[in-house]
């Protein structure tokens, strides 16, 4: 359901094969581990080899990218750890990944998102630092993403900035818009699964809201489904039923952009708004 209290204004997103496979400020585990021991014995890495990825793995890493004419940025994506003889466990290959050291108009755009939604008050000057790195943390921690502070696939796609994947847009979009409407409308009759999807997608078209279907759903405050995690939760194919029924027009609402359940609502401002139809537990307005 949308969440009452709040008028807000970006798949479940299950992180990409390169956020699985990319260690960064912030990651910990056997793979952080394996990589200082590795650095360690190749005298790039002097601290201890705790399985925590902070400033000197981070340092040691760059370090071993300028030896070896890889992009020099301190994260250990896929590449950088072929080059150390870690298996990925994927032979993906995806989208940008975004972290400590990067620069440019990609991370310009993802600090103007950031502060525009509340998680980032540093300056929008393009730089990747410590800021940035947290506010991306913060976020993927609100919205149900693997918080490593990295901007990977996954984030990007969550904050509504393109990354230019090789995987379907159209595929991401309906798994996407599924588990919105599985998390947030399982249980109501199929019509009103179709119009939770249809509020989503006019949404995506009004100019007071983001405009992409992943902007609109990871927007703070906006559906319950994000902030309790239900939208994490694998959709059933009546929900890619639906999904596919409202990208392909079907809209049961009539063009409505808010939902809600009258009988858990507590937003009195909610309730200002022009109701145009009741479907199952839920009523719709513009």
């Amino acid at each position: 359901m949308i969440s009452t209290g709040t008028a807000f204004f970006t798949e479940h997103i299950t992180p990409d094969a390169v956020e699985a496979a990319t260690y960064t400020w912030g990651s910990e585990g056997s793979t952080v581990r394996e990589i200082q021991t590795k650095l360690k014995q190749w005298g790039y890495y002097n601290g201890a080899v705790d399985g925590k990825y902070g400033y000197q793995t981070w340092l040691a890493v760059r370090k071993f990218q300028e030896k070896n004419g890889i992009k020099v940025d301190g994260i250990a994506g896929p590449a950088t750890l072929r080059k150390i003889g870690i298996s990925t466990g994927t032979t993906t290959t995806s989208g940008s990944v975004y972290s400590w050291g990067a620069r440019g108009e990609t991370v310009r755009e993802i600090q103007r998102r950031l502060k525009n939604w509340g998680y980032y008050d540093g300056n929008i000057d393009g730089v990747y630092g410590y800021g940035t790195w947290s506010a991306v943390k913060k976020f993927q921690q609100k919205n149900g993403l693997k918080a490593d502070g990295v901007a990977g696939n996954a984030t990007l796609q969550a904050l509504g900035i393109a990354t230019g994947s090789t995987q379907s847009s159209d595929s991401r979009n309906v798994y996407l818009l599924a588990a919105a409407i599985y998390g947030e409308s399982r249980g109501e009759p199929y019509t009103g699964q179709v119009a939770v999807g249809a509020v989503i997608l006019n949404r995506v078209r009004h100019s007071s809201f983001p405009n992409t279907i992943a902007g609109v759903i990871y927007q703070p405050g906006a559906f319950d489904a994000v902030k309790d995690g239900q939208i994490n939760l694998t959709p059933d194919e009546t929900a890619y039923k639906a999904a596919r029924d409202a990208l392909n027009g079907w809209d049961p609402t009539g063009g409505c952009i808010y939902y809600w359940n009258p009988a858990t609502a507590t937003s009195k401002w909610i309730w200002s708004r022009p109701i145009i139809t009741q479907i199952g537990k839920h009523v719709f307005a513009k």
